[in-house]
């Protein structure tokens, strides 16, 4: 039986009060291994301000550093809108390092009220996280929840990403590159998108459920493990967010050779039912470190926070016969008092 462990810490990043850019909430939040750091990216979301004639909580990219992965110090902003195609929002970052480069893919907003046209990924890519070189727009079409795997798969760069996230069904795709240019190129995308059915990961099941890319998938050595988000009732409401795995095939990451059928987390927790979206948890980063995968979730479109579960247990549900498969076993750490005073004393301070 998988046991699931929410840290005692939780959240682990809440809004800053003093940044008017991170004011209202800061959750989402992709991670990475940099040395002795766990360096975060997260979404941001500002105090009530006029963005280009428009009243809003306009969404930008922070980073934030820590040394054990639960306090996170040195928080600035990362990304923002500079170009038409984000002008309303950078949201949802996913960070992955191929060589000596970090690529971080985000959504980017270019109308407002946005749109499914109006919602499409981005990339912006940084040698330090410090400075970013260059951005350049992604997709062509409605997409979000974008993420590169962490190293080639058969010499060709790899993508994994959710179709349609506003126009459901949306599905979740994989795209490969020969070239890592070819990641903003315009026709390979138009090309792509002709036959994107081709290249789905089938994980949904029920026509109105919707599913989503969580986390940079994470190679184990029986497959590469993708963290998703499955919302049930999508479609007929009251949706119910979980959060739920994948084994795909290292060869061939297209091929399911193991899943969950269960959620590994649905909302229980007050930080979870409480916040700018209420009983929301979607997963956004992870990292395996010692046999422990470490999972970092939104929670209530507010927080960040963190759960911790053995991968060889994970693994081993994914992979046996469904009839022996058993439900999750959510060891939750009710520690609401945590929550309420990180909370007061983020307004007070």
């Amino acid at each position: 039986m998988i046991s699931v462990k929410r840290s005692s810490h939780n959240p682990v990043l809440i809004p800053e009060r003093d940044n008017s850019w991170e004011k209202t909430a800061a959750f989402n939040g992709s991670v990475i291994r940099d040395g002795e750091l766990t360096r975060m990216v997260y979404r941001a979301m500002s105090s009530h301000q006029i963005h280009h004639g428009h009243p809003m909580l306009l969404s930008t990219i922070g980073i934030a550093d820590s040394a054990d992965g639960v306090h996170f110090h040195n928080r600035r902003r990362f990304i923002k809108p500079e170009k038409e195609w984000e002008k309303f929002g950078c949201e949802d970052p996913r960070i992955t390092k191929l060589g000596d480069t970090y690529y971080i893919l985000y959504t980017g907003l270019s109308g407002y009220p946005p749109g499914p046209d109006h919602i499409k990924i981005a990339v912006a890519i940084s040698s330090d996280l410090e400075t970013i070189d260059e951005k350049y727009p992604v997709t062509t079409f409605n997409a979000k929840a974008g993420a590169l795997f962490p190293e080639k798969i058969n010499g060709k760069y790899t993508m994994a990403l959710t179709v349609h996230t506003d126009r459901p069904p949306a599905a979740i795709a994989l795209a490969q590159f020969d070239r890592i240019e070819q990641l903003w190129s315009k026709e390979y995308w138009d090309l792509w998108y002709q036959s994107y059915q081709k290249h789905v990961i089938d994980l949904q099941r029920s026509d109105t459920d919707q599913v989503e890319l969580g986390a940079v998938p994470l190679k184990t050595d029986q497959g590469w493990l993708l963290i998703h988000a499955y919302i049930g009732n999508y479609k007929t409401p009251p949706m119910t967010f979980g959060i739920e795995a994948a084994l795909l095939d290292l060869e061939d990451p297209q091929k399911v050779i193991g899943r969950t059928r269960h959620p590994m987390l649905v909302p229980r927790e007050y930080y979870e039912m409480y916040g700018e979206v209420p009983n929301v948890i979607f997963p956004s980063g992870g990292l395996i470190e010692n046999g422990e995968l470490h999972l970092y979730y939104g929670a209530a479109d507010t927080t960040v926070c963190l759960a911790t579960t053995n991968v060889s247990e994970l693994l081993e549900s994914m992979t046996k016969k469904q009839k022996a498969q058993e439900p999750v076993r959510l060891r939750l750490i009710r520690r609401p008092f945590t929550w309420i005073i990180n909370f007061i004393f983020s307004i007070v301070r």
